[in-house]
């Protein structure tokens, strides 16, 4: 963190009335707007972070249902060398909302973000089935545009992005499936300490995309009985058809089995990219804290004979 940087300053994807300003909110604590800043793309909120702007920075990284976002992704692996330190997951809940006096019944257009028109396919198509469905950047933005505009358009929105501007809820829990969640990411500069409930991410360079490639990598990690809850392949941007894959596993760097397993993933690859070892979203100390560390002694025990076997390595036998 550069000097004169504010220690609490939270850079988020924007504009505001976003799911990520709700996240980033959280995160900042409360709703003190004074530390909050929106940026209109992930890079623009990155680069703040990386260039000292703010103390940290919140963007999503995964949807229930459209999964990855890759934008995230990306630049995480190949534009800067910020780590996620923490993460947050938050419900996505719709509403359609419209300016004092607009009506469903009579609502000739709805705007909102794709993926937001799409979670709400089958309310539209059997309460608003006579509005057009129109595009904008964000369900924030389509807040913004109908504020703006005559009563009649609706958008749907989250719930803080109609309060932000001023509309009326008119209908509410639209999405056709009742669970969706965004998943954020918080990226900073620094590696957290363990908590005992953790998860460590990095992306893997393969030396050549060759049959047993990804079965090599995965047993790395089977052999350490370490449990992997993401495994996803991106292009590498350098060579078409060249892949690298990006890795979440269940514990800490810091711990005996993730860094072994690690380091042999860095011996066996080409490269390996840490992207952060942080607690995960809505997680407490459990008892899987006392089983890693357990497992840890047991690495450490082994360890520890392996050393006191190679000591004795071209040593002089007692007379």
């Amino acid at each position: 963190m550069s000097e004169g940087t504010d220690p609490h300053a939270v850079a988020y994807l924007g504009p505001v009335g976003t799911f990520t300003e709700a996240a980033a909110r959280m995160i900042a604590g409360g709703d003190d707007e004074r530390h909050l800043a929106a940026y209109g793309d992930i890079s623009e909120v990155l680069r703040a972070v990386d260039e000292g702007v703010a103390a940290r920075g919140v963007v999503p990284i995964e949807n229930t249902l459209e999964g990855s976002v890759t934008a995230t992704l990306d630049a995480l692996a190949f534009d800067t060398e910020l780590l996620i330190h923490g993460e947050i997951e938050l419900p996505v809940t719709l509403v359609a909302a419209g300016r004092e006096g607009a009506e469903l019944a009579t609502a000739e257009a709805v705007y909102s973000h794709p993926v937001a028109l799409s979670a709400c396919r089958r309310w539209l198509s059997t309460v608003v089935p006579q509005a057009e469905r129109l595009i904008a950047a964000s369900t924030a933005r389509a807040a913004e545009l109908i504020a703006a505009e005559e009563p009649g358009p609706l958008a749907i929105v989250n719930p803080l992005a109609a309060e932000r501007y001023g509309l009326e809820v008119l209908a509410t829990d639209i999405t056709d499936r009742a669970v969706n969640s965004t998943r954020f990411v918080v990226v900073g500069h620094h590696l957290p300490a363990p908590t005992g409930w953790d998860k460590t991410s990095v992306v893997v360079f393969i030396e050549a995309n060759r049959p047993g490639a990804l079965l090599k990598l995965l047993e790395i990690f089977a052999e350490r009985d370490l449990n992997l809850t993401k495994i996803e392949s991106r292009p590498t941007k350098a060579e078409l058809g060249e892949y690298c894959f990006f890795l979440d596993v269940e514990g800490h760097l810091a711990t005996e089995r993730v860094g072994d397993a690690l380091a042999a993933v860095k011996r066996t690859h080409r490269d390996v990219k840490i992207l952060g070892s942080y607690r995960r979203s809505g997680a407490r100390r459990t008892d899987e804290a006392d089983r890693i560390q357990a497992d840890d002694a047991a690495y450490r025990d082994a360890a520890d004979w392996l050393a006191r076997w190679r000591e004795r390595v071209g040593a002089t036998p007692p007379r």
